[in-house]
């Protein structure tokens, strides 16, 4: 059995053989190289990934010893893995299996000790070391990601051991290695002392996720430097004091590069271990997210160049308000995980670069690393491209609550060292990127003596940047701020209504930030609105960070991606776990944009328009921009009239000055006969690293009219009536329809020969509960929404003459073993024009709001076409429509769907005033009314969404259903945050409904004459 000194057993020893922390830089052969910053071509550094040797155990015990044995000579029969990436997501090979747990650990809770059984992977590989570099380096490796620790061996020689998973362990090797071939042996554990400070709500996965590199240093070097920058009051000139140590006496050489590329100073120091390079900079140019303006500072050690990219900022708080270089700027932020769905926590720079691409093109200015810092050239990324960033520790005790000891480890002694070690690690290495706004403490760890520390620590290393923790906020604390420890008011998922007596409370002198907000899990957010209305409103708030950007899943599908089968909580039997409350982002685990996305682009829009004038066309734009103007953003607009463009024209340029105002003028004239929509669209006429010219970054429409009820139509035939005991057959022409008396339902329309429907037309109050019903839908089910049945207490002729047949009849909504909950009277009016009008009153005796009210109407296979005039052109709800704007749109059935990850109810059309739904023959359904209604068509029912587990297990029916409903609850973010606000809850106790449908052929009818 392999004899480990057990650090992972003891809070005692936290790295062994490690280097101390320092700023993240690779140093580069020429000066050449280290402009073009691509660390894989400097002759200095060597990467270790790609495929290793790999041996997997049950526990450690388990592990042979190998340290007795010569190098080269192996008594394990090895597999291979690939670095970096999960061993769990080789699901073939059974590595264990990928777990998913949000608050409880998924081990006993006794602190420090973990399970004997304790899973482990030895990996394995030989790698070159020329011997020129041997004899003239000191070479060091870098593990960027390791969960949750190792111990390693180069060539059978113990060197070292580190833990914290999502941080760098650098350790000189250079006294082990030889000339030639050497070989390195990792052993990984899953769980350690340290695995207590990581319960983060993620699935749990070991083994080596983030890259590992040889770096071959001179043998005297730069260890450290910290680059620190001061602004002028006037903002016109800055100052860089970059403290700098090295390892022996070094000369550098320095020279810093303006953001265009010319030099603004240069210089050589003394020969020392140590110094400060003191640096004056004229009309200096500020970073921003708008405006990133990164300078460089160029320096030369011996045969190693170096560059550190230098941000001018300023970050202060008066008076409660959060200023960036003066300005009042607000945080449109997201959380993000590192997650992959077939490499796991592992994150390619690829990928790491679509990530922050994606949230530019979506308006997204801040990103908090939830819950552990990420790979180093995600902050550098971040610096480039104008994200802030809310830089968080590796920390999450989030076990200890569900034992009822929230703060207990943070109040341990025997755990402060490792709670300032996550710190440290953080602070040291990101310390020089200028987009890091915030440092955090961490996540849901209680509060203690240990956080404390931490604060301490950051807030004398680095008093330029504000200290964060949510676990912090007054809630907690007995109302009383802990202005000391932390700089920000932070909460998470905090009532509108709450939020804004935080606000207008004068006591409270911190600003206001929502580290989480909007749960963004499946269907939804549904009310960013709200709250960012608030955050336009007053100064003291700050913003936040939706969460979240993506959906955690592991796909067990096609591995290339071309049929993806993604998984949550559960799915692998593992215990415990949360079910699919891992799959809550704002994109798919492949990154395909969820609409709760697109709303939150619309929220994030820094662009504001008002209608001052519809009929003059006098539109006022507002820009919310901080820094720059709106020179680069030109605006589109169009005015549709019944959906279709009567007017457009364009601005070539708004060139409005950050936060003012500009009004315009569009020409063009109203039809009051018509449906008139005016249209603007925000779009950009520079190409920018993250989107092409005529990118549309943010869009408004205003309803300008909407004409009165057209007159009722009248048909060339008469209507004829035939009763019998069961059924009241209705006929006008070619056109019937037919009642059945029992349920007091039509369960037959038909026109030249087809029949329209599969099934009767059913009132329906059951929607297939969105993952933001999770709370709610127990009291749906327990009152029986999802079971209910029609009772028809009467249904008779109430009037027939040649121009319609009216039939009423007596309903109720209702379930086993419960009194009805909405009762009906209903009356159906049939025209001579063909047309069939259903009108419902409706009385709620539930105290329970509903999901929806409408009816569900099957109809037959191959009814695939479908236009609409309504909100689209995808799903919408009535808290969630900034996405979408009322057109005319033409798809199909099968398009007008969400796959979410699990199935929900999705593509719902808000304020539809008629949809037509067509076969290939062009005979078509046509749904209509004046006061609009809420609109969809699926190949799939409410109740196969509601009993289908994952998107990969649907299968569409060939049958069309589509809803025709009088209103839908919203979607709000109720998984994880507050109740859907009353105003968006179907509460009312009396209604009224009325639409009406029409059989016909598409070319034959413009369904406007119908509303």
């Amino acid at each position: 059995m392999l004899k480990l000194p057990n650090y992972h057993k003891s809070t005692d020893v936290i790295h062994f053989g490690c280097e101390k922390p320092r700023a993240y830089f690779i140093p580069y052969e020429s000066a050449e190289s280290a402009k073009r910053d691509v660390r894989g071509n400097s002759k200095f550094f060597k990467s270790l990934c790609g495929t290793w040797d790999f041996k997997y155990f049950t526990s450690p015990y388990d592990v042979e010893d190998f340290t007795d044995t010569e190098p080269g000579i192996e008594i394990f029969d090895y597999e291979k893995i690939t670095v970096p990436m999960n061993w769990q997501v080789e699901l073939e090979r059974g590595y264990d299996v990928p777990q998913y747990t949000n608050v409880n650990f998924p081990f006993p809770a006794d602190p420090p000790h973990v399970p004997d059984d304790n899973p482990c992977g030895l990996y394995n590989r030989d790698f070159f070391v020329p011997g020129e570099m041997l004899d003239s380096k000191e070479i060091y490796i870098n593990f960027e990601g390791v969960d949750s620790c190792f111990y390693m061996w180069i060539n059978h020689k113990f060197v070292a051991y580190s833990q914290v998973s999502h941080m760098t362990s650098e350790i000189n090797i250079t006294k082990y290695l030889t000339a030639g071939m050497n070989n390195i042996k990792v052993l990984v554990l899953k769980w350690c002392d340290g695995s207590y400070l990581e319960d983060q709500d993620m699935w749990r996965m070991s083994g080596i996720f983030r890259e590992v590199f040889l770096l071959y240093r001179d043998r005297a070097h730069l260890e450290d430097i910290f680059v620190k920058q001061t602004v002028s009051a006037d903002f016109g000139t800055g100052k860089i004091s970059a403290e700098y140590t090295a390892n022996d006496k070094i000369k550098l050489e320095y020279k810093l590069l303006a953001p265009c590329g010319c030099e603004v100073a240069s210089g050589t120091t003394r020969l020392s271990k140590s110094g400060t390079l003191e640096i004056e900079v004229d009309d200096v140019s500020l970073w921003s997210d708008e405006d990133p303006a990164l300078y460089t500072l160029c320096l030369r050690a011996g045969e190693e160049y170096i560059n550190i990219p230098v941000g001018f900022i300023t970050r202060e708080i008066k008076n409660g308000v959060v200023y960036i270089n003066g300005k009042k700027v607000k945080a449109r932020g997201v959380n993000r995980h590192d997650s992959h769905p077939e490499l796991g926590h592992a994150t390619p720079y690829e990928h790491m670069l679509r990530d922050l691409l994606i949230m530019k093109r979506h308006n997204v200015n801040m990103v908090r690393t939830s819950h552990y810092p990420n790979d180093p050239r995600f902050t550098a990324l971040c610096d480039k491209l104008g994200i802030y960033v809310v830089d968080e520790s590796d920390l999450e005790t989030h076990g200890m609550h569900s034992i009822g000891n929230r703060s207990g480890i943070s109040n341990d002694p025997a755990y402060l060292e490792s709670y300032i070690d996550r710190a440290e690690r953080m602070v040291e290495r990101d310390k020089n990127h200028p987009c890091v706004l915030m440092w955090s403490l961490g996540n849901e760890s209680g509060y203690g003596e240990n956080h404390k520390a931490m604060s301490r620590y950051m807030k004398k290393r680095d008093s330029s940047r504000f200290v964060h923790y949510e676990g912090a906020h007054l809630g907690y604390c007995n109302g009383v701020q802990q202005v000391d420890i932390v700089d920000i008011e932070s909460r998470m998922y905090e009532w509108v209504e709450g939020v804004e007596k935080y606000l207008n409370n004068k006591e409270y002198t911190q600003p206001f930030f929502q580290c989480e907000y909007s749960h963004a899990m499946g269907n939804g957010p549904g009310d960013l609105k709200a709250y960012f209305d608030l955050v336009l409103k007053y100064d003291n708030y700050f913003g936040g960070c939706i969460w979240e950007f993506i959906d955690h899943s592991v796909n067990i599908g096609d591995r290339i991606g071309a049929a993806p089968k993604f998984t949550y909580g559960g799915d692998f039997n593992e215990y415990p776990h949360d079910g699919n409350f891992c799959v809550d982002g704002l994109v798919y685990p492949d990154r395909r944009v969820h609409t709760g996305l697109l709303e939150a682009k619309q929220v994030y829009c820094p662009i504001r328009a008002n209608l001052i004038d519809g009929k003059k066309g006098i539109v006022e734009i507002e820009s919310l921009r901080e820094f720059t103007s709106l020179e680069d953003v030109s605006l589109v607009w169009s005015l549709e009239q019944n959906g279709e463009c009567a007017y457009s024209g364009a601005v070539r340029s708004l060139d409005i000055p950050a936060r003012e105002k500009l009004s315009f003028t569009l020409d063009y004239e109203i039809d009051t006969s018509k449906y008139n929509y005016l249209n603007l669209s925000f779009r950009l006429n520079k190409q920018t690293v993250f989107c092409d010219v005529g990118y549309e970054i943010g869009s408004v429409q205003f309803e300008l009219n909407i004409p009165e009820a057209k007159p009722e139509r009248c048909g060339l035939v008469p209507v004829e009536l035939i009763e019998s005991d069961r059924y009241i057959n209705v006929a006008a022409g070619e056109t019937t329809w037919r009642v059945d008396k029992k349920s007091g339902l039509v369960d037959s329309i038909a026109d030249n020969g087809t029949e329209f429907l599969e099934s009767p037309i059913t009132p329906n109050i059951w929607r297939a509960p969105i993952d933001n019903d999770r709370n709610i839908r127990n009291k749906w089910e327990a009152e029986g929404f999802d079971h209910t049945q029609i009772k028809c207490y009467s249904c008779e002729v109430s009037s027939a003459d040649d121009a319609s047949v009216s039939v009423v009849a007596k309903q109720a909504i209702c379930a086993n073993l419960r009194m009805p909950f909405v009762y009906m009277d209903t009356l159906y009016t049939f025209k001579s024009s063909g047309e069939l009008e259903i009108s419902v009153k409706a009385d709620v005796r539930t105290e329970v709001f509903l999901p929806r009210f409408g009816y569900e109407i099957i109809m037959p296979e191959r009814f695939e076409n479908l236009t609409y005039f309504g909100y689209g052109p995808g799903e919408n709800y009535a808290d969630k429509i900034l996405a979408s704007q009322i057109r005319r749109f033409k798809t199909t059935v099968s398009e007008n769907f969400e796959p979410y990850v699990r199935p929900q109810d999705n593509s719902n059309h808000h304020k539809t005033r008629w949809a037509n739904v067509a076969n290939i023959a062009a005979q078509s359904l046509v749904f209509a009314s004046h006061d609009g209604f809420e609109f969809n068509a699926q190949h799939y029912t409410a109740k196969m969404l509601t009993d289908t587990a994952h998107d990969y297990e649907l299968v569409p029916m060939k049958q069309t259903a589509v809803y025709i409903d009088y209103k839908h609850s919203g979607s709000g973010s109720n998984s994880c945050g507050p109740d859907l606000d009353p105003k968006y809850q179907l509460n009312e106790k009396e209604f009224s409904f009325k639409f009406t449908i029409k059989p016909t052929f598409e070319a034959d009818i413009d369904p406007f004459d119908m509303i």
